[in-house]
């Protein structure tokens, strides 16, 4: 036993290292414990013959009050994205849909009749203040049931790759309800958070990491030093008085511990009464299909990719153009498609080799696209346990974690509040402020 660190985490994916790097930006003292060789977790790019390949999230949206200053303190690069990435697509009735605000109301995307259904939505009444209700049901609710349905599918498959008529709305899109909670409606709600936005505030946009996510990773274990410690297995985590103690090649202890695992991973470390209901999270496998190959015969369109609706006999959640939007992700013309299968969407594709998962993704993405798509580089890389899935009860069984949890040990990652980049920063920042707080009570005391 070395020392004794203020704040030990358990796991050095994004999740785990966003919390430590805001702790270390704020003057703490933070212990990463990783079981593999490296950092990063999902977020191992794929680098062979030239092509850069994300397995898992490969852009960012910046700036963003909570991940960017985490970012820039620890001199993580990113990138704006080519300007092709403003274009966004929908798959839906054997047709292809550019996404262009307002002006996409004039395409055939929905029929004149939800377009005018739309309209209704300031006037739909709000459901009762914390009612679990399904994202589906929600939209359709708001926007009558074509448009809801469409938007729904297409939120489900693009965030969680799960099912619309499943996800927890509340948990899987706080932002949705809270717009309604505070004005009753979603357009009035959204018109009313553009009015208060400061006058020349830069907007969001897509950012990359250049060298990939894994090289983002790296970086932010860079920036913790020697306070991050590869191939360190935790076996148990245990209290002992007011202090954590992490075993494994060693033994380590602190007032806070946080337990940035899969949850299936952290039931099997955490005391038994936590252990207990982490085990029934929700998760769900995802495979990734990557399709390279001459610009003739991978024809990528300009724009960052498209999202497949509910009106079509596909397979294919979504075909990201990854060479279309992120620099230097495939050799000089040559391009990079990359589709998404499985999740809680169709958890039974996954029972297809990789051949077929390739042939599959070929196929589909070959209708999507209206042309012959003939790879000459292919990738499967398979998710499992896979991406989180923020079912109905989602909100209830993060309550009984919590009244499970003991002081001083927290869980953190994709599983819990947001399973993208920017919502892992946003809990990262939200953690630290209540180690904050209970620090300053222990100095206190």
């Amino acid at each position: 036993m070395t020392r004794r660190p203020k704040v030990i985490v358990v796991g050095g994916g994004l999740g785990g290292l966003l919390v430590a790097c805001e702790v270390k930006r704020r003057g703490g003292k933070p212990l990463v414990l990783e079981a593999g060789p490296g950092a990063g977790g999902v977020a191992a790019t794929v680098r062979d013959e030239g092509y850069l390949l994300e397995p898992a999230a490969g852009s960012l949206l910046l700036p963003h009050p909570h991940l960017s200053p985490i970012l820039e303190a620890a001199g993580a690069r990113v990138v704006p994205a080519l300007p092709a990435a403003r274009r966004r697509y929908v798959y839906n009735r054997d047709t292809l849909f550019e996404l262009a605000g307002p002006k996409s109301l004039a395409t055939g995307l929905v029929s004149a009749k939800a377009k005018l259904r739309m309209l209704r939505e300031p006037w739909v009444k709000p459901t009762l203040p914390d009612s679990d209700e399904s994202l589906a049901a929600f939209l359709e609710r708001r926007f009558g049931p074509e448009v809801g349905r469409l938007g729904a599918t297409l939120m489900a498959h693009g965030v969680f790759a799960g099912d619309p008529s499943e996800l927890s709305v509340r948990a899987a899109f706080p932002a949705f309800v809270a717009l309604e909670d505070q004005a009753g409606s979603m357009v009035r709600g959204g018109i009313a958070r553009m009015r208060a936005r400061p006058k020349g505030a830069p907007r969001p946009a897509v950012h990359v990491a250049p060298s990939g996510m894994a090289s983002l990773a790296a970086e932010l274990a860079s920036y913790l030093g020697d306070d991050f410690r590869a191939d360190w297995p935790v076996e148990s985590i245990r209290s002992d008085g007011d202090e954590w103690v992490v075993t494994g090649p060693d033994e380590e202890r602190a007032n806070t511990a946080v337990v940035a695992l899969i949850p299936s991973a952290a039931a099997r470390v955490v005391p038994e009464e936590l252990g207990t209901v982490l085990a029934e999270a929700e998760i769900a496998p995802v495979a990734v299909v990557g399709l390279g190959g001459r610009s003739a015969d991978v024809p990528a369109p300009t724009g960052f990719g498209a999202l497949v609706g509910p009106d079509c006999d596909l397979r294919t959640l979504g075909l990201l153009f990854e060479s279309s939007y992120a620099p230097d992700r495939a050799p000089s013309r040559h391009r990079l498609l990359k589709a998404i299968f499985g999740g809680g969407a169709d958890p039974s594709v996954l029972a297809l080799d990789d051949a077929q998962l390739v042939a599959l993704a070929t196929e589909e993405a070959g209708r999507i696209l209206g042309v012959a798509v003939q790879p000459s580089w292919t990738r499967v890389v398979r998710h499992s346990p896979g991406i989180p899935q923020y079912s109905l009860g989602h909100p209830e069984w993060l309550d009984r974690l919590a009244t499970a949890s003991a002081p001083g040990l927290h869980l953190a990652g994709w599983a819990y509040h947001g399973i993208g980049v920017s919502s892992l920063a946003q809990h990262a920042v939200r953690l630290a402020d209540e180690l904050d707080s209970a620090g300053k009570a222990r100095g206190r005391a």
